[in-house]
């Protein structure tokens, strides 16, 4: 599951949600230079923590400087399993495939190597379409990507087996999805009942996370896409028994709630 550190106001909601539905991994934004504790208070809501190593607003950075980030970043989030270097690297930071492998997948990978043997290195995903995110992901593979990481990340927001085969056929490192999700609540279910593990299958995915359990235009920190809300999973406002409920026209967090729940009284 992917959260946001959405402030005070929604650690609790959002904690509860994760403790609900007993979510094995969470992504977390860890912060190189600014907000760097901010998702401090999620720490310890899932067993196991992937951090995505980025920034919450910054847009550029220095890559002379990145490989000491990466190691001070990892040293205030020690209880990180895995850590994926940086976040769809051409639209948020416009570099090239090869600059990023070459400038901060391969420097980063080496830094944890040396400091951080026991932390597992995800290339970070392209853009999530099925064109360019298929030619990017093509492209770091062709700048050696395979060769500084232990897993690659992909984004999937698409519905093309097609195209999944391509990527899965791109790599020969495992594939992490580390965001997918529709941005029409009333498909929600059907995403994650059909089109989950059609991903998980065809790319042989050794995890999937969900984009995402909430999202707040007021406390994004910038502005929003209107998909991005609409994947959210749960509402920003408790039910009357103040327990996280449903965002509106989703039923998938119910569902979700209610398969833990069997499966907790069965013993799993």
């Amino acid at each position: 599951m992917n959260v946001h550190a959405l402030g005070e106001l929604f650690t609790g909601l959002q904690r509860t949600a994760l403790r609900t539905l007993a979510t094995p991994w969470i992504r977390l934004t860890l912060g190189l230079v600014t907000e760097t504790t901010r998702s401090r208070a999620y720490v310890g809501a899932a067993p196991n923590l992937l951090g995505l190593v980025s920034d919450f607003h910054l847009r550029t950075v220095d890559s002379a400087a990145w490989p000491d980030l990466v190691e001070a970043t990892l040293r205030r989030y020690p209880e990180v399993r895995a850590a994926e270097l940086l976040n769809e690297p051409e639209q948020f930071y416009g570099l090239s495939p090869t600059r990023y492998v070459r400038d901060f997948l391969r420097p980063g990978f080496e830094r944890i190597r040396e400091r951080f043997p026991g932390v597992a290195v995800v290339a970070a995903a392209p853009i999530g379409n099925r064109r360019k995110g298929l030619d990017y992901f093509r492209r770091m593979t062709d700048a050696g990507a395979d060769q500084f990481c232990d897993q690659r990340a992909a984004h999937v927001y698409f519905e093309d087996e097609r195209v999944l085969t391509a990527m899965a056929r791109a790599t020969a490192r495992p594939i992490l999805v580390t965001e997918t999700g529709i941005a029409v609540p009333s498909q929600h279910v059907r995403w994650y009942t059909e089109v989950v593990p059609l991903i998980r299958e065809v790319l042989d995915a050794q995890l999937v996370f969900w984009y995402v359990l909430l999202e707040s235009a007021a406390l994004a920190g910038g502005p929003v896409p209107p998909n991005y809300l609409a994947t959210s999973l749960i509402a920003t406002d408790p039910d009357p028994m103040g327990q996280p409920r449903a965002a509106a026209g989703s039923r998938l967090y119910p569902l979700l709630a209610a398969a833990r729940r069997r499966a907790a009284a069965a013993g799993g």
